[in-house]
């Protein structure tokens, strides 16, 4: 009796663990969604991409080293501090990439291209045997690729040039390798300070890239925008940090799908951006893509 109780007790641990991971995942998804209408907003007006994502980074490092200076040490572990600025300068390139993709698309279909990045991550998982195939993770993963393939080819409002595809495939590739990088490189740094490692890191590297291009920097009149976009950054990378322990690479980055959800919203609502039904479809399919992958066990 005594070892049913403590295997409940377990379970019920186990899957709080699961459970907070996912809320977590979501509450990136939605932050990251922000920060993908607030993009296309800036780069619509043609702004320079590395000054405006260094006010973004380095609002983002800001707010979290505020909020971990309240909560305890702001500092990695030895061994750990170089990887976690490392892996802001991944950062910086995959989102200097997706700022040019922006440049070349409508908010919803960056964002359904740049969510190949899944099927990205599950292939390298499967390839380093972390995690196994199954039918219901093939299919998941079918649904989102599906779905991204059905809004590109589909004519609508949601539109995107052959340049801009490309852009969004490279970040996509680049955030795949973030995100397993994120889970292997840094197991013993807290949540928040390795989001405002990687943010500073990020902030530090496009900071040098726009001194060194001889960027145009944003007036004051981008203050309130640039603002939320770095308060969305600062949600979307602790967040993100949150769920990576808990359900694991492959299973963030599909839910990481939701942003789909958030972005195409939000872009029909800020920027007017409208989809063709075919393309609603292939949105549900991200969705539904996305909830099958984090309901897998392995």
């Amino acid at each position: 009796m005594t070892v049913t109780a403590e295997s409940a007790a377990e379970a019920e641990v186990a899957a709080s663990w699961v459970r907070v991971g996912t809320l977590a995942a979501l509450g990136s998804a939605l932050a990251y969604g922000s920060t993908v209408v607030v993009g296309r907003s800036l780069a619509r007006d043609g702004l320079d991409g590395a000054p405006v994502l260094t006010c973004r980074f380095g609002l983002s490092a800001l707010l979290l080293v505020g909020f971990q200076s309240w909560r305890g040490s702001v500092v990695p572990p030895s061994g750990e501090r170089l990887r976690a600025l490392g892996l802001g300068v991944l950062y910086a390139v995959q989102a200097r990439v997706f700022f040019a993709a922006l440049g070349r698309g409508s908010a919803g279909a960056v964002a359904l291209v740049f969510y190949s990045y899944p099927a990205m991550v599950a292939l390298a998982e499967l390839a380093r045997r972390t995690t196994r195939w199954s039918a219901r993770l093939g299919g998941a993963l079918a649904l989102s690729v599906g779905g991204v393939v059905t809004v590109v080819a589909v004519e609508g409002d949601l539109v995107i040039s052959a340049t801009g595809v490309l852009f969004a495939l490279g970040s996509a590739a680049l955030f795949a390798l973030y995100l397993l990088a994120g889970d292997n490189l840094l197991d013993a740094t807290d949540a928040v300070v390795k989001a405002a490692w990687t943010s500073g890191g990020a902030a530090l590297t496009l900071a040098a890239v726009a001194v060194a291009s001889g960027g145009d920097w944003p007036g004051m009149d981008r203050a309130p925008l640039l603002l939320g976009y770095g308060v969305a950054n600062a949600a979307a990378f602790g967040l993100v940090f949150v769920a990576l322990p808990r359900i694991g690479p492959t299973r963030t980055a599909v839910m990481l799908n939701f942003e789909v959800v958030s972005s195409v919203g939000l872009a029909a609502v800020v920027l007017d951006e409208r989809f063709a039904p075919l393309q609603a479809i292939g949105g549900l399919g991200v969705v539904v893509g996305a909830i099958l992958a984090a309901t897998t066990r392995d």
